[in-house]
């Protein structure tokens, strides 16, 4: 009887340890992900279809920007960026200095 008290006793630590070992490891390994922010701007000055690797470079340039899409028969761009490290006006800003305006599609 003695030895299935402490049997117990040591599975019941074991099972707690456990627990509190698994539980400060997830909080370890948590890295909050990065809330993207995606806005679509229109772009002028297109004038041919080359024009559209050269927005979507610069945009991408950009720290911050992950992803920039520009779409030369809509002259627009979809810019998927980090709002922590870049905003709206930086991204316009680097197209509008290589000569093409960008300007945030309402």
């Amino acid at each position: 009887m003695k030895n299935i008290i402490s049997i117990t006793l040591l599975l019941s630590s074991l099972f707690i340890l456990g627990n509190a070992v698994a539980t400060v490891s997830e909080k370890d390994n948590f890295i909050a992900a990065p809330v993207m922010s995606e806005k679509l701007f229109n772009i002028e000055k297109m004038t041919c279809k080359m024009c559209h690797i050269t927005v979507r470079k610069a945009m991408e340039k950009v720290e911050g920007v992950v992803k920039a899409t520009v779409n030369y028969e809509n002259k627009t761009a979809t810019v998927t960026f980090d709002p922590k490290k870049t905003d709206i006006e930086a991204i316009a800003l680097a197209s509008t200095n290589i000569g093409y305006p960008a300007t945030l599609k309402k």
